[in-house]
């Protein structure tokens, strides 16, 4: 059996692609929990979690070769798991677009606009969470189908040169984005999105952390080969 992925490649953590794809691993060494003997600076254990482990692999009908999909990959990622379980403690219904949401340009910080704008999408209106286009009844008020075609258009605003290079900051967007703002604006976006930074950190850590306990798996080269499906 050939090994689907190469060792050195898999532990550059500037290819999310393969870190991904050796979390995936995890199951056949630990069914339930790869858990780190390591903490982290505030003494809390590093733990991947994988919620449902029989999905990750099937079988395919040929000759039984496992499959492995995008989406079950993405769908077991810490960082996936770790924003559904922070959403899902806010009462968001967001939480149903985790996987998506961090596949987006800014997320955190859009996310965090979200929360001083709508507490993370439960007072929506037209599917519009941010306020973009000042507001309801405004010719410049923005509909949308799904509050996640709104948070894909949101992160594209975000991008725009006027907010990614010039109001970087809550506090230079006050009275630009939102008009005329105000310290609980302010200072509400900052906390959430200092929590929502925290978060993504330690979610690297986890991954980081089991693609590296992937590698120290003798038998890592017997794995059966696997198809990526797109």
């Amino acid at each position: 059996m050939k090994a689907l992925f190469n060792l050195k490649s898999a532990i550059n953590q500037s290819t999310f692609g393969a870190l991904v794809a050796i979390l995936a691993l995890l199951p056949a060494m630990n069914p339930h929990l790869a858990l780190a003997n390591q903490t982290s600076k505030n003494k809390t254990a590093l733990v991947f979690n994988i919620q449902d482990p029989s999905v990750l692999f099937k079988d395919s009908t040929d000759e039984n070769q496992k499959l492995l999909t995008i989406e079950e990959i993405t769908s077991n990622d810490p960082l996936t798991i770790r924003l559904k379980d922070y959403l899902e403690d806010h009462n968001s219904p967001l939480s149903a677009y985790s996987s998506e949401i961090t596949k987006q340009p800014q997320w955190q910080r859009a996310l965090a606009i979200s929360w001083v704008e709508s507490n993370f999408g439960r007072r929506c209106a037209d599917n519009n969470c941010s306020g973009i286009g000042v507001e309801p009844g405004h010719p410049a008020w923005r509909k949308y189908k799904t509050k996640l075609d709104w948070f894909v258009d949101m992160c594209k605003l975000l991008e725009k040169p006027i907010y990614k290079e010039k109001y970087t900051t809550f506090e230079k967007m006050r009275g630009i984005y939102v008009y005329p703002g105000s310290d609980a604006w302010v200072n509400g976006s900052k906390k959430k999105y200092a929590e929502l930074m925290a978060l993504t950190s330690l979610a690297q850590e986890e991954r980081t952390l089991a693609a590296y306990m992937a590698t120290q798996n003798s038998n890592l080269t017997t794995f059966p080969q696997l198809a990526i499906a797109k």
